[in-house]
């Protein structure tokens, strides 16, 4: 009587290839799902960073009668918009600036608080703390509509751009002919790989693709608007560059303008 070998356990090669094919196959079809699942949770995120922003942002112009501007230029040319909303956020010796970075940007987006010497309180900024600055090792995730669609414009169409200046300084409320449709901040350019420009990256507009606010989040860029809602928008409809029809570019132009007419022949 013949002894029947026991047939060998585990897979054979071909069984073991076919297998790795289709775990390959599944991996994918699911990681273009879970990295756009990624991207969209990143921009609810981003979305409610702003959304916060927006509170700062209309409790600050309730009190003084003018909203934030861009740059202290006395005090070395200094961002004051994002210390000018955060003395409403948290209370006025909040030192909390997790909100000021998109969860999309890399680390050297962070806000680091950081203190040395004895600099007055001023701007939103706490006694010796030190300032934001364009430039330097790092940059900023957010940026404010400083300028309006086209920088240099008389009268200036954005936020406001330098403090106290008598051109380019504050907006009132009053000045904002439709806050639901007026571009306050959002997704900046700091991306060298798509012409960012990281120096200025505290500033969005449309006046220069370096400035255009940068689709983070599912082809979208998240925008805060001057009354306080959020929206994800594609840039096509944030530079009017980008466009060929008429109405589209006065669509997106008008956006960024406090009186909401587009100024194509201020350029």
């Amino acid at each position: 009587m013949k002894t029947r070998l026991p047939k060998p356990s585990g897979f054979t090669l071909i069984e073991l290839l076919v297998v790795i094919a289709i775990i390959a196959i599944l991996a994918g079809m699911l990681l273009p799902a879970l990295a756009k699942a990624k991207s969209k949770a990143a921009g609810a995120r981003c979305s409610s960073n702003l959304r916060q922003m927006g509170i700062g942002l209309i409790a600050f112009a309730d009190d003084f009668e003018h909203y934030p501007v861009g740059i202290n230029g006395n005090r070395g040319s200094s961002w004051i918009w994002p210390s000018q909303i955060r003395q409403y956020l948290g209370g006025s010796q909040s030192k909390s600036t997790d909100l000021f970075k998109c969860p999309s940007a890399p680390d050297k987006a962070n806000w680091k608080v950081e203190f040395s010497g004895n600099a007055q309180a001023e701007d939103g900024y706490l006694k010796g703390e030190v300032r934001l600055r364009p430039g330097g090792s790092s940059f900023m995730s957010y940026g404010y509509n400083v300028w309006g669609a086209w920088a240099g414009m008389v009268p200036n169409q954005g936020m406001g751009v330098y403090k106290g200046h008598a051109t380019w300084g504050e907006t009132k409320p009053s000045q904002v002919k439709v806050p639901s449709e007026m571009i306050a901040l959002g997704d900046s350019n700091w991306d060298l790989k798509r012409k960012g420009d990281r120096n200025w990256s505290g500033f969005i507009g449309m006046y220069e693709e370096r400035q255009w606010p940068l689709p983070l989040h599912n082809e979208r860029a998240e925008i805060l608007f001057v009354d306080g809602h959020v929206t994800a928008e594609k840039r096509i409809d944030l530079a009017a560059q980008l466009n060929k029809d008429q109405g589209r570019k006065d669509f997106a132009a008008k956006r960024w303008n406090l009186d909401n007419t587009p100024h194509h022949n201020r350029r």
